[in-house]
């Protein structure tokens, strides 16, 4: 898979060679934005580490058929990576190898660690034992003790260009359109294929028929809050929030009617718009959903119907005639 995922060519032919070498730096930590092919790059890198196959999956190791390699991830219910899982990552690279190429770890998110388990890792990465490799795989580095950062060397990857990401997608199911999807949810092509087309398009066709009942008043803020669950509620608000973008972009400069936007939206484009009450909405959008990534435990039906309110018949309240309030 990796040979399909061209935007990771140039970093992992400048990064196999010398670990293949056992010749690298004892620690790395992967960092970029969530569905890009972070875990594959590991995996493929843990694969020149041990003179394995390039296609080296999670579950060739889960089954054992990789006893040199071990996955740290959180516990099947549980949100971080504990420090009972570090104590026994620090058991598993001190064995010696089985087939004498060495020793790897992938820790993936490693920002799932708490602090015990961090400081616990911190040991590891003072004192590594000899031919081991750990590959930490994270979003965001500023949620790492600098402790850890200092001691690892960081490989940033950017997100695929958009024909990259629509490339591989089309290579895994060439009979689906892929464009829309990539258009909303942004270059990150192993997250919309976990996520599953079907599931996607599902949630545009449904957000867009509950954008045309909510602004011609054929259901109430609450219905429609009600009807969202919370397992949707990130991928919904994020539909929302391209949508709303696209519209406020095309509203204020007066570009006309935009392929993007739902029927609904596009019918309001003539709209005169409060250009300071339009982007409050948009910023609560987006905070909502950050709110929901970060796992808050929060009232969502509330949240939703209070957001959703000002567009209540023909987005009442966003225009420069009327008052949200």
């Amino acid at each position: 898979m990796i040979k399909e995922m061209t935007w990771l060519d140039e970093t992992y032919n400048r990064l196999s060679k010398p670990i293949k070498d056992h010749q690298s730096a004892h620690a790395l930590l992967i960092k970029g934005d969530q569905g890009i092919g972070k875990a594959k790059l590991a995996l493929s890198l843990a694969a020149s580490f041990l003179s394995e196959s390039i296609n080296l999956s999670e579950e060739d190791i889960d089954e054992g058929k990789v006893p040199d390699c071990k996955l740290i991830n959180p516990d099947e219910g549980k949100e971080i990576i504990s420090i009972d899982q570090i104590r026994a990552l620090k058991s598993f690279m001190l064995l010696t190898s089985l087939k004498g190429k060495g020793k790897v770890a992938i820790i993936n998110p490693a920002h799932a660690m708490n602090r015990a388990a961090a400081n616990s890792l911190l040991k590891i990465l003072e004192e590594p034992p000899q031919n081991t490799l750990i590959i930490l795989i994270t979003e965001a580095n500023n949620n790492l003790p600098k402790t850890i950062i200092s001691r690892v060397q960081i490989i940033e990857i950017n997100r695929p260009t958009r024909e990259e990401a629509l490339n591989w997608l089309s290579s895994i199911n060439h009979e689906q359109d892929w464009e829309q999807i990539i258009d909303i949810f942004g270059s990150r092509p192993t997250l919309l294929n976990d996520l599953g087309y079907e599931y996607l398009y599902s949630q545009i066709q449904q957000v867009a028929k509950d954008l045309e009942n909510l602004l011609t008043k054929k259901i109430k803020p609450s219905e429609l809050s009600s009807s969202w669950k919370s397992e949707d509620l990130e991928t919904n608000l994020r539909i929302l929030y391209f949508w709303f973008s696209k519209f406020l972009y095309h509203n204020l400069l007066q570009e006309g009617e935009s392929n993007l936007l739902p029927d609904s939206l596009n019918k309001l484009l003539k709209l005169d718009l409060n250009a300071e009450e339009s982007f409050t909405f948009l910023k609560e959008v987006a905070s909502i959903r950050k709110y929901k990534i970060e796992g808050r435990t929060l009232n969502w039906s509330l949240q939703i119907t209070n957001l959703v309110s000002p567009m209540y018949s023909n987005l009442k309240g966003l225009q420069n005639n009327e008052s949200r309030t």
